[in-house]
């Protein structure tokens, strides 16, 4: 899922961790297996690899602590979080705090780097202590020196000043703060961002060209990653400026099928996208919306359970599956689809179901607000 997959909770808070993370526990922990064998070569080899694992939870654990920092502290400005990812450089919980004042949009920013660099500011000094005392305990210093080094990396890294890194969201605060203008602020945000891009790009085809080709080209990546990133978020600024206004009422179909949660998912499977039919559809008992089961969700189970699964096993519930409203922006609710994998919402007003929203008919819906904007192709239901 683009949203991450969730692991835990957290203060009420859903931690969800993404792909790029868990790659980089991996790439964290054979660094440490190495940094163990290296200093204590007599040591088994299971246990350089518990050395590893080690360093690699310790780095995750701060990561933690740099996206909960943004999350509690938005909590604490009035913002609603329910949700955070854990990602490679952090700042992805920022990008779902949408707050109402300049400085809270600083504050939130600039608290997850903040937490990286305390971190890094305790351990890297512990870490030349352990070694200076004692040389028993090498491998536990460097085990700790590796965690400091990439806290005092992370929070730094963060810090540029490229959405959707933290920096990039402190330099939209500012500009937020001085303009008075939010929307401005975003483009101001994502031009730097841009111009940031193509500043380490260049400085990579130099490095290359210097001759120093492996560190050249991870420059060049980066700053055509960083680019590219601004400028699609300053697409995306634009088109959530453009669907301001639209709601779920705007794009809902209405008389929609719907299934018990007893039924098995043979007797239904055939009519979801199919034809007229919605890819999903709502679960409902008597007249209480219980979930949702999508076209995705069956194409996930296989066609060995379909005539013994039954919908009630399948169907995606709250939290995961918000209820919304007819009133609800229709923005909000494409993003919850489109992080958490589904393929529709159900629609309900004073407890009871009167429509569903997914994602072609939300699509469709701002198509017809924007029909010069290109959309991917798909089905229009």
């Amino acid at each position: 899922m683009n949203g991450g997959i969730p692991v835990a909770s957290l203060f009420g808070i859903e931690i969800r961790v993404s792909l790029s993370l868990a790659v980089m526990a991996g790439i964290v922990a054979l660094l440490g297996a190495e940094q163990a064998a290296l200093l204590s070569p007599d040591l088994a080899g299971p246990l350089q690899w518990v050395v590893g694992a080690a360093v690699a939870a310790m780095y995750l654990l701060s990561v933690l602590a740099h996206e909960l920092t943004h999350a509690l502290v938005g909590r604490e400005r009035g913002v609603a979080v329910t949700t955070v990812v854990l990602g490679l450089v952090g700042g992805l919980a920022p990008l779902s705090i949408e707050t109402a004042r300049p400085r809270d949009e600083v504050a939130i920013a600039v608290s997850g780097p903040l937490a990286s660099l305390v971190i890094a500011v305790v351990l890297l000094p512990a870490a030349i202590v352990i070694s200076v005392a004692t040389t028993s305990f090498d491998v536990i210093a460097s085990a700790v020196l590796v965690v400091g080094v990439l806290n005092l990396m992370l929070g730094l890294a963060s810090l540029l000043p490229a959405l959707p890194l933290d920096g990039g969201r402190l330099v939209r605060g500012i500009a937020w703060s001085r303009t008075g203008d939010r929307d401005r602020a975003s483009a101001v945000a994502a031009r730097v961002g841009s111009l940031l891009g193509w500043g380490i790009t260049l400085i990579g085809v130099a490095v290359v060209i210097i001759d120093d080709g492996v560190l050249g080209i991870l420059l060049v990546a980066m700053g055509w990653l960083l680019g590219g990133t601004s400028r699609g978020l300053a697409q995306r600024a634009e088109l959530e400026r453009a669907m301001r206004g639209l709601t779920v009422a705007d794009a809902m179909l209405r008389d929609v099928p719907h299934v018990g949660p007893g039924l098995t998912v043979d007797t239904f499977a055939n009519q979801l996208g199919s034809g007229d039919a919605p890819r999903a559809m709502p679960v409902l008992d008597g007249d209480r919306v219980l979930g949702v089961i999508g076209l995705g969700a069956l194409r996930r189970l296989g066609r060995g359970r379909l005539a013994t699964a039954r919908a009630g096993e399948v169907m995606a519930t709250p939290p995961l599956a918000p209820l919304v409203g007819p009133a609800d922006a229709i923005w909000g609710v494409m993003e919850t689809m489109q992080r958490r994998g589904l393929d529709g919402l159900a629609v309900v007003e004073e407890g009871r179901l009167v429509g569903m929203v997914t994602r072609d008919s939300a699509v469709e819906a701002m198509r017809s607000r924007l029909p010069a904007v290109t959309f991917p192709r798909g089905r229009r239901r």
